[in-house]
């Protein structure tokens, strides 16, 4: 398994269960950073995914967020750091 997770497609509530699995799987190989570069849409979904991998896997590092995920965590008051 690779060290980085690349999620594509859209990260919405509709996809969330397959991206939770996709992820759960890539943390049990050894996964270390999820990458978004190649993310379509995406909703509130996409911050409620990294909240729980924080919870669940906390080593594991989310980079190229997009900005309509830091706009939707700066709302609600999560901490993308």
């Amino acid at each position: 398994m690779a060290e980085t997770l690349k999620l594509q497609g859209d990260l919405t509530r509709v996809s969330y269960t397959q991206q939770l699995t996709l992820l759960e799987s890539a943390a049990k190989q050894g996964c270390q950073t999820v990458d978004l570069s190649n993310v379509g849409a995406i909703d509130s979904t996409a911050v409620a995914l990294w909240v729980e991998s924080k919870r669940r896997f906390n080593s594991v590092k989310w980079v190229n967020l997009p900005v309509q995920m830091v706009t939707i965590a700066e709302l609600v008051g999560v901490d993308l750091e």
